[in-house]
């Protein structure tokens, strides 16, 4: 009898406590994993852009992703916007990452297009802009030549962009290192496809 309500007591009262217990073990362990997962992705897209900026020579180099900012009012449509989730910058250069957060894509119209169409856009004198829009970097940060190229995913969608700054002095692409960066974006492309499409 002692016995029996020994285990009755054991299962009403212990048994939840120890499910509650092991199950909440369990939910950690996603957590654990995709934190982990964040910063091995992360210091892989970090070699990828500290590679590039040592093979150019280039002040600042940084990457920004397309993502759903908002919708708009009455219709809920959504509101696409961009933000600069990465960059890497010379001692002298000052950042911009923490202003280009959440930027509709409707304030660089020209320059998105051209990135869209073509998938590069280069700027090597600011002088002779060519209508991009992009004159703030010039005027708020010091920047002599600037290029862009689109980060398209495994499947050819527009997905990101990486911007690329000479401060110093003005410095015109050779072939080689527009063959360079091509294959670097192509890689980061890669990267950011696979990270962005495993599970939850």
């Amino acid at each position: 009898m002692f016995v029996t309500i020994l285990v009755s007591l054991i299962t009403a009262v212990l048994g939840p406590i120890i499910v509650t217990w092991f199950k909440s073990k369990i939910e950690q362990k996603p957590l654990i994993s995709s934190v982990k997962e964040a910063i091995d992705f992360n210091e892989l897209v970090d070699y990828q852009l500290e590679t590039i900026m040592e093979e150019l020579g280039c002040d600042r180099i940084w990457i920004g992703q397309f993502h759903n900012g908002g919708h708009f009012y009455p219709t809920g449509k959504s509101i696409q916007k961009f933000s600069i989730f990465y960059e890497k910058l010379t001692p002298s250069t000052p950042p911009l990452q923490h202003i280009f957060q959440q930027i509709p894509v409707s304030l660089f119209p020209k320059a998105l297009s051209k990135l869209y169409k073509d998938g590069e856009l280069s700027v090597i004198n600011f002088k002779n802009d060519e209508g991009y829009d992009l004159n703030l970097f010039s005027r708020d940060f010091g920047t002599k030549s600037f290029y862009m190229v689109a980060i398209d995913d495994l499947d050819d969608h527009f997905i990101g962009l990486i911007g690329i700054a000479f401060n110093d002095q003005e410095h015109k692409l050779s072939q080689e290192e527009w063959i360079f960066i091509r294959q670097k974006v192509g890689a980061i492309g890669s990267l950011l496809t696979n990270y962005l499409q495993l599970k939850k």
